[in-house]
């Protein structure tokens, strides 16, 4: 089930992953340059920034230099492409994912959980697939399991010490260049083992964030981050500001969702509702995050896990403050349940909004529903929205080679090496758990059209970060 890269180096990992998905990265890199012509981005801004943070790899990561170095090989491209191209496509517009970490004395059972809700738009989908996961284990670090696409947005959910990991988009106008969130979630990965390591990961690197609030908001993102040890944390971060939140002074739990909750957003140049409408509903899902955690606090297990990633339920009381009153039989503000769907598409459509319609249909929609459970050597997925599909249980104790896996063994109520059933029927070749090259090949054929929905989208929202991605200064 997973796709396992094995390497005995960092260039031969990107290399490997290049030749697996050959048809797929070259759509990617396709798509990528052509979402920057677009934007007006002048091709020798768009050089010189992929040559300094090329640099800054050399210096702060050279393990992901080589990885670049790799990728290019495998596809014939330079690495100033490949790198131009994971920014590019790291800036896609879209305001995904409600999530939270609890630890004991909140979980009834003793367990460290991490809860990630993937909220993306569909054009995702085509890029990672329906089992978005893979696993890196290079020789010399940490193997870990990761969700995305290898080299270009990766991102590490467990490690073989049990540390998980969990992030969400988030838009801020402090900007400036560094380590990517994507490079230092990787970086924390396979150097740490705790949450005050991964901490210091941010703490010690410059930190990438490309100015922006609405179509910026993929480059930026909240992180949670829980240990094997019951330590959980969640790290808010602007290019020149952090702020890390511990769960131990929240008894035990910890959510976040698309804006700054502990960072000052005076600080950071983050969103709110008053500046920024689409970001209303994030603010929605926070406090409905928030009041299910208080009420379940002390008793979380998987089962009510559950209860709270399938939640359609509303909680307003934040936007108050941003004179957005809603009753509890009014329309529905955008994007504002914790299990996400587009409720107002065809509402929209009705009072003929078009490019509210399409905005609501991209941002509104969980392609994943993901449960880290380090203690019994387990991530649980399912391949769509969680209210409509069970969570599929993934072993990783073998794989991670994870010290507990044997006692983890004994915990866990279905087969180690169970495989759900692959999709035969020609209408699901998109939603097949294992890719196959026909799949590969079918995904990038459909990418132009998604990357050209993501245009129309775009263009109703704030216009801002397109010139950051291809002309940032060159101080």
């Amino acid at each position: 089930m997973l796709w396992v890269i094995k390497a005995k180096d960092d260039f031969s990992f990107g290399f490997a992953a290049g030749k697996e998905r050959e048809s797929l990265f070259r759509a990617a890199l396709r798509q990528a340059g052509k979402w920057l012509s677009r934007r007006g981005a002048d091709p020798a801004a768009t050089r010189r920034k992929a040559e300094r943070h090329l640099s800054l790899l050399a210096e702060r990561y050279p393990a992901q230099l080589e990885r670049i170095r790799g990728l290019s090989r495998a596809l014939g491209s330079d690495a100033r492409e490949a790198t131009a191209a994971g920014l590019a496509l790291a800036s896609l517009p879209g305001t995904g994912c409600t999530n939270f970490a609890a630890v004991p004395p909140a979980t009834s059972d003793g367990k460290v959980y991490v809860s990630w809700n993937f909220d993306l738009s569909p054009f995702i989908r085509m890029l990672i697939g329906r089992m978005p996961l893979y696993v890196r284990d290079i020789a010399g670090s940490r193997p870990y399991l990761c969700l995305g696409m290898p080299v270009l947005f990766g991102i590490g959910v467990m490690n073989g010490d049990g540390l998980s990991s969990c992030v969400n988009s988030v838009g801020a106008m402090d900007g400036g260049e560094g380590l990517t969130f994507f490079e230092l979630n990787n970086l924390a990965m396979e150097t740490q083992s705790t949450v005050d390591g991964a901490v210091s990961v941010w703490r010690d690197n410059p930190r990438e964030v490309l100015p922006g609030v609405a179509v910026a908001i993929i480059m930026n993102a909240n992180s949670i981050f829980a240990d094997a040890g019951g330590d959980a944390a969640v790290i808010e971060h602007s290019h020149h500001h952090m702020a890390v939140e511990k769960a131990a002074d929240h008894g035990g739990v910890l959510a976040s969702a698309n804006h700054h909750q502990f960072l000052d957003r005076s600080l950071s140049g983050g969103a709110d509702p008053s500046t920024e409408p689409i970001i209303a509903g994030s603010f929605a899902r926070l406090a409905r995050m928030w009041e299910l955690l208080e009420m379940f606090r002390g008793d979380i297990d998987r089962a009510k896990i559950r209860m709270i990633t399938t939640d359609h339920g509303l909680n307003y009381s934040t936007l108050a403050e941003f004179g957005m009153e809603r009753g509890p039989y009014d329309e529905r503000v955008d994007d504002a349940t914790i299990c996400c769907h587009p409720w107002n598409f065809f509402r929209h459509l009705r009072r003929m909004e078009l490019l509210d319609a399409l905005v609501e249909m991209n941002i509104a929609r969980t392609l994943n529903s993901i449960l880290m459970d380090p203690g019994r050597c387990t991530v649980y997925i399912t391949p769509g929205n969680p209210c409509r599909k069970q969570y599929v249980p993934v072993w990783v104790g073998d794989v991670l080679r994870m010290e507990w896996a044997d006692r983890a063994r004994e915990e866990i109520d279905y087969l180690p090496d169970w495989k759900p059933s692959v999709r035969s029927r020609r209408i699901d070749v998109f939603r097949r758990p294992y890719a196959t090259k026909a799949s590969d090949r079918l995904r990038s054929v459909w990418l132009w059209f998604f990357a050209s929905a993501d245009r129309l989208v775009a263009s109703s929202l704030t216009k801002e970060g397109a010139q950051g991605v291809g002309s940032a200064p060159e101080g």
